[in-house]
């Protein structure tokens, strides 16, 4: 197996992928996407990739923090699609998608689909998903920077006492130096070969089938209410068509669920 290194993760990859791909590998950074959306303000080209072992200051959606001390695969992806800002959901999707791929590809469980970009495995978020993007003045994206990060294996004496409850890892304690670099290859080769047809959205079927939530009851939790309901379906626009107790049915496109133990 390769070693944990830029050259390790592209001699896994397929040739034709690799010859696309620079990518640039650091122990720790504060945080990749923070790091690769100065590269994209400068030019940098489609195919940058910045990977860590550790993020310093890694952040989650809606401005939260995201807990980034374990020893995992902290990877951004640079494309420069030319879409319309409600169109980056499907790049969300895509990418969740792909990584659930990778997983699946490289340990032996299960990968599900939290909506809209998280992924659990054993029941437990092993990887959270953040793409981040620039428009133009046509209102379409100038860059889009696709990141991820994934627990490779648990921290030394487990997760802090606040996410333990959700938060896993592909690996109990241990060296996950050669699970990164497949893991790498992997997701690299799922999400470019998705790219490469994004606007078929040939994805969205899987990223229905891997929903852990829809037919569950789910709280739906904006900056301003919590409502209860039902999720029942993915529509064709990845909104979470949920059912509320009060009898109306809504398609959300923003804010965070939960999902109920009834």
């Amino acid at each position: 197996m390769s070693d944990f290194s830029a050259q390790g993760i592209l001699d896994i990859c397929p040739k034709e992928l690799a010859g696309r791909l620079d990518i640039t590998l650091f122990d720790e950074l504060d945080s990749t996407n923070t790091y690769l959306k100065k590269l994209a303000r400068a030019g940098a080209p489609e195919g940058r990739i910045i990977i860590a072992r550790r993020q310093s200051a890694g952040r989650g959606r809606l401005g939260r923090s995201f807990y980034s001390d374990a020893e995992g695969l902290y990877i951004s992806v640079l494309i420069r699609p030319h879409m319309k800002a409600e169109s980056m959901v499907f790049v969300t999707a895509m990418t969740a998608v792909a990584m659930a791929r990778a997983i699946e590809r490289t340990v032996d469980a299960d990968a599900m689909i939290k909506w809209v970009n998280d992924i659990f495995v054993r029941g437990k978020k092993v990887c959270g998903i953040l793409c981040e993007s620039a428009f133009d003045a046509d209102a379409l994206s100038e860059y889009v920077v696709i990141g991820a990060g994934v627990n490779i294996t648990e921290p030394f004496g487990g997760f802090p006492a606040d996410i333990s409850a959700v938060a896993g890892a592909l690996l109990p304690h241990g060296s996950g130096q050669e699970l990164r670099t497949s893991l790498a290859a992997a997701f690299l080769e799922e999400l470019f070969g998705e790219y490469a047809r994004l606007d078929s959205r040939s994805f969205l079927n899987e990223y229905r089938r891997r929903s852990m939530v829809t037919g569950k009851s789910v709280s739906v939790i904006s900056p301003t209410l919590t409502r209860h309901g039902k999720a029942m379906a993915i529509d064709d626009d990845c909104r979470l068509v949920v059912r509320f107790d009060d009898g109306t049915t809504e398609h959300v496109s923003t804010g965070e669920i939960s999902v109920r133990v009834d």
